[in-house]
């Protein structure tokens, strides 16, 4: 019966995973209700507001399976919702996977990652909040199936080529968790070199099986469907592997590291100064533990502790070596909150035998990771507000343009619109909030057309807001139009001649075609 099955399942959930997974919620609630109760678009909200997120282009084949169970509608408080859910249930995964035991440390992991910067990122792309998170919670899945005492490597692939097929920057999120793991077995366990050593070969394996099973099921729908990968973050390249540059890819991942965490380009702020502190204490506590045990003196265990640390950089910037023009913007940065956990298990690793030394230490780590997490809920907060700004201005622009239309009796008969360039404060697609949030803007949300992914932001706006059903002109038939001397001679938005009628066509200049 289901009330017994129910009852036997909850009977095999620890207290410590309760309490993770219910403060991820408390804390998800208080982090992403603003945006969740509300409508807050992008400009990828405006054209994606009904899409069955046929992303087989990009490469995320599994994605528009995952997202057709909450319909293929940008619902914010379903999608928003299970997004939560799912991040909690991952943040579970993490505590097993670390062997969390202290209600506490389990608690505070669970708040860590659903109110982590990327979490935001991904709420600002509702539409797909929940595939994503169920990309997130595979990639903890799959972590868990290889780091678990009977590990079953073959699960753990195919869970990484499914997370990977709702969206690749996911599998960092395993990568961190099996280093992390790792580096605490040596430390903490003191596990033998020789036994982390087969871990490791053996979860390697697993692990470039899962991208092979990923990449030859892409490459099999690919071929069903007749589609070729969109030139969108390289992807093309990125398959054919003809982007690899070392250096290059090394640059990216330095650089990523320390804006996500370090980023001083804006002055010191309370987001810096809470990195750098559990930086330093972070490092000075795990290597006073290191000269405590002598664990130094065997050279095989801290050598694999210095290599696998020095991986943990690379981990988390892994997509970087295969293709070394890619954009690691915010959304894709999930992996870097694994950083946050070698501070946060500190709570209960270690044993002191000065009882007031030891108090100190989970206070010191218990209040810092407190106000972590109340600044992260606090930067969540500030970009949803940034985001309603900027939609209701965008909006207030949009009624104009759909006015200053109507002003032109030819407009009636029109089905097509053309639109040159982009408004001017509209090019940027995060806000620096220290990290730079991905999906919000200072300026507009209608963007210029971006013809890579087949998108008319403007088009699609003026659809769903001003009841028009225009189709949007791209390619070579609206470069022959912008070639017109008449076209030309245009002036930008807002002056009274950016809008024309040519052969039953609306064409607007909103600026310059080819720039930002």
């Amino acid at each position: 019966m289901p009330e017994k099955t129910l009852k036997k399942l909850n009977n095999c959930i620890l207290p410590e995973w309760k309490v993770c997974f219910f403060t991820a919620i408390v804390v998800g609630l208080f982090a992403h209700l603003y945006k969740i109760t509300s409508w807050l678009p992008n400009w990828d909200s405006l054209v994606f507001r009904y899409d069955p997120q046929n992303m087989v282009a990009l490469g995320r084949w599994f994605l528009p399976v995952v997202c057709s169970f909450s319909s293929f509608y940008d619902l914010p408080f379903l999608n928003g919702i299970l997004a939560i859910i799912f991040h909690a249930v991952g943040a579970v995964f993490i505590c097993r996977i670390l062997n969390i035991h202290k209600k506490i440390t389990s608690g505070l992991i669970g708040a860590l990652i659903v109110s982590f910067p990327t979490v935001t990122s991904v709420m600002m792309y509702n539409y797909v909040a929940d595939g994503y998170a169920v990309s997130f919670f595979l990639a903890t899945f799959a972590a868990f199936y290889l780091t678990k005492e009977k590990p079953n490597y073959l699960i753990a692939s195919l869970l990484i080529a499914l997370s990977t097929g709702i969206y690749q920057a996911y599998i960092t999120v395993t990568v961190m968790l099996v280093l992390i793991r790792l580096i605490d077995e040596i430390i903490y366990k003191n596990t033998s070199f020789k036994i982390l050593f087969k871990k490791f070969v053996h979860m390697l394996l697993s692990g470039i099986l899962g991208v092979v099973i990923y990449s030859l099921i892409l490459k099999i729908i690919l071929g069903i469907f007749s589609v070729k990968l969109l030139d969108y973050q390289g992807m093309g390249e990125t398959a054919s592997l003809s982007n690899i540059n070392l250096l290059s890819s090394l640059y990216v991942i330095k650089e990523t590291f320390i804006k996500c965490f370090f980023d001083l380009s804006g002055g010191v702020n309370v987001y810096v100064a809470l990195n750098i502190f559990v930086l330093i204490f972070t490092l000075v506590y795990y290597i006073k533990h290191i000269l405590k045990t002598r664990l130094y003196k065997d050279f095989g265990k801290i050598f694999a502790v210095i290599i696998l640390s020095v991986m943990l950089i690379f981990g988390a910037g892994a997509l970087a070596f295969i293709n070394k023009d890619v954009d690691y913007h915010n959304l894709m940065l999930m992996g870097y909150s694994v950083f946050y956990l070698f501070f946060f298990i500190l709570y209960e690793r270690g044993t002191e035998k000065n009882e007031k030394y030891s108090s100190f230490k989970c206070w010191i780590v218990f209040i810092t990771s407190v106000v972590l997490i109340f600044n992260q809920v606090v930067i969540a907060n500030v970009s949803y507000h940034k985001a309603q700004i900027a939609y209701e201005k965008s909006y207030g622009v949009l009624v104009r343009i759909k006015d200053r239309i109507e002003q032109i009796p030819e407009s009636e008969n029109c089905d097509k619109i053309v639109v040159i360039g982009a408004l001017d404060n509209s090019d940027t697609y995060s806000v620096n909030l220290t990290p730079d949030i991905t999906g919000i803007t200072d300026g507009y949300i209608i963007r210029k057309d971006d013809e890579t992914v087949g998108q008319s932001v403007l088009c699609s706006a003026l659809n769903d807001y001003c009841g028009t059903n225009y189709k949007f002109v791209s390619g070579e038939e609206k470069k022959n139009i912008i070639k017109r001397e008449d076209i030309k001679s245009m002036e930008k938005w807002p002056s009274k001649d950016c809008v024309k009628i040519i052969d039953n066509m609306v064409v607007i200049k909103l600026g310059i075609e080819g720039e930002k």
